[in-house]
């Protein structure tokens, strides 16, 4: 059996490669410290299972998964990641992966319960993913009910302090459209200025406050 583990941090990324050979029998284990080596790794050999992180640079986990997900391997992924905010985990939880474990929950129980799961092909989340997947699927208020796509994504352009122009020409759409589309989706979350929308996108995860993530797609 083969794992790829894609982690840009070398503590982590080499503690998971020795615990899936020494404990769980993997035959060889290939690692990668950024998303792009990741994604060239990935169509060179197969793999039985894959480990990612979100936050990696040159290609986020997210769109790494996605990638390799649309490849039609039914490849098993688990994500560990300290990002476990509203918008990461629906992302998450909707794309295909099976296994999320938040980077506080990585016990070595945990760990293993994630490992077995997810490797049988079966979802896993820890329990703060889970938490968080609880509540919002109970809260008829959550900003992907609220709001629609369009708003969301200049929402999240606009969190990121670019103009109406700017955002007019990542979307194809006139600075008009753009500015009706931020009144509508400030009126409806009940935001009063930029300030409070920038403060709203940082706490649900819309906006990442490290660099490395885009995920305008998913929105």
């Amino acid at each position: 059996m083969k794992a790829l583990i894609v982690e840009d941090e070398k503590f982590v990324r080499e503690s998971l490669a020795e615990l899936l050979i020494n404990e769980y029998n993997f035959d060889e284990v290939v690692q990668a410290d950024n998303g792009e080596m990741g994604w060239e790794v990935y169509q060179q050999q197969p793999f039985q299972f894959i480990i990612l992180d979100l936050m990696l640079p040159k290609l986020d986990g997210l769109k790494l998964a996605k990638r390799i997900l649309e490849c039609g391997r039914g490849q098993r992924i688990l994500v560990l990641s300290s990002e476990c905010d509203d918008f990461t985990v629906r992302e998450v939880s909707r794309c295909g992966i099976l296994g999320f474990v938040c980077k506080t929950e990585m016990s070595l129980e945990v760990l293993d319960a994630a490992f077995r799961a997810v490797f049988e092909g079966h979802v896993y989340y820890s329990a703060k993913v889970d938490a968080v997947l609880d509540r919002l699927r109970d809260d008829p208020d959550a900003y992907f009910r609220v709001l629609s796509k369009r708003e969301l994504q200049v929402l999240r352009f606009i969190a990121q302090r670019k103009t109406d122009a700017a955002v007019g020409l990542e979307l194809d759409l006139s600075e008009f459209t753009v500015r009706r589309h931020r009144h509508n989706a400030m009126k409806k979350l009940n935001l009063k200025n930029e300030s409070s929308l920038l403060h709203f996108a940082l706490d649900k995860g819309i906006l990442k406050h490290k660099g490395g993530l885009d995920w305008s797609d998913g929105s």
